[in-house]
């Protein structure tokens, strides 16, 4: 059966928030050098490192060359790179000899300035590691550049985060943003191949969001002006980034019938917010799954509360 080693990477605030896209992405828990036989896009995370396609696994590198010859691999214009991981850390002279020494098992030719294929060698624990590599792409930072934003708007890295979360890369799930703002989860699901929609009851917010929708070539008319509370629509999962009365004029009641239209219309419910709701979520039928803070810097104590509810 083919293995992946996939590599993840994160500021120290963010490790809760990574362990959680892992947990929904890969059902296991977070191990931040991990060897697996589920595929997944490297490039759909902000935390994914890199992707390793293994050819061969062992813990003597003789064999593990032996593996590789038989193989026959044949790229033109590869390279073949040490990739560093926080768990095992060689030699720096050791690394480029074992490269070096491997690639004299690989047909084709080798391109060191500007290679056409990757080829990734690690050593975790005791074990080597080697087979094609996948360097993570910040896609998502294009999004970044909307028409419209406001200084609360959810930043893209979160946005993609909740996406993740909530779908746990099944694209056959449907999603709804009925806070959408200026449509920044809407996007992001819509670059990873949902089916999402969103609304906002500001005539003027979902506007904005639609101009947002159609800069970026997709279907403004995703996001309309719409109420929670008397939206008829269900669907898989709601993702709301609940309004809080430091920005936005609510009350805590508005906060508590937002929760609670959830309940109707939706499976799976990812909320932010700004303090703790777990009362409020509970006395709309929730259950919670998971709740983390989500912190600006690791120095704050501070931030954004994400709730996984079912």
């Amino acid at each position: 059966m083919k293995q992946y080693f996939y590599l993840f990477n994160y500021p120290p605030e963010e490790y809760d928030l990574c362990a959680l896209e892992f947990k929904y992405l890969f059902h296991e828990e977070y191990q931040q050098c991990f060897i697996t036989n589920k595929d997944i896009d490297v490039n759909i995370s902000v935390f994914m490192k890199g992707k390793i396609d293994i050819w061969a696994i062992s813990s003597n590198f003789d064999d593990l060359k032996e593996e590789v010859k038989r193989q026959n691999h044949n790229h033109q214009d590869f390279k073949v790179i040490y990739l560093k991981n926080p768990i095992s850390h060689p030699d720096y002279q050791e690394t480029l000899d074992k490269c070096k020494d491997i690639s004299w098992f690989i047909a084709g030719s080798v391109n060191m300035s500007k290679p056409k294929h990757t080829i990734a060698l690690t050593k975790v624990n005791d074990l080597w590691i080697i087979g094609y590599y996948h360097h993570g792409v910040p896609s998502w930072k294009k999004y970044d550049d909307k028409p419209n934003t406001f200084s609360n708007s959810l930043d893209i890295r979160l946005a993609r985060t909740l996406i993740n979360i909530a779908g746990e890369n099944d694209q056959t799930k449907t999603m709804i943003d009925p806070c959408c703002g200026m449509g920044t989860v809407v996007l992001e699901g819509l670059a990873l191949g949902y089916s999402i929609k969103g609304f906002d009851i500001s005539r003027d917010i979902s506007w904005k969001a639609r101009c947002n929708l159609n800069h970026f070539g997709f279907d403004g008319m995703l996001i309309t002006k719409d109420d929670i509370n008397k939206h008829q629509g269900h669907y898989d999962i709601a993702i709301i980034d609940i309004p809080y009365n430091l920005y936005t004029p609510i009350t805590y009641k508005e906060q508590c019938d937002i929760i609670n239209s959830a309940r109707k219309l939706c499976n799976k419910l990812v909320l932010v917010s700004y303090e703790q709701m777990d009362q409020e979520i509970k006395q709309a039928g929730f259950e919670i799954r998971n709740r983390i803070l989500r912190k600006k810097t690791e120095f704050v104590k501070f931030g954004r509360y994400i709730y996984v509810c079912y």
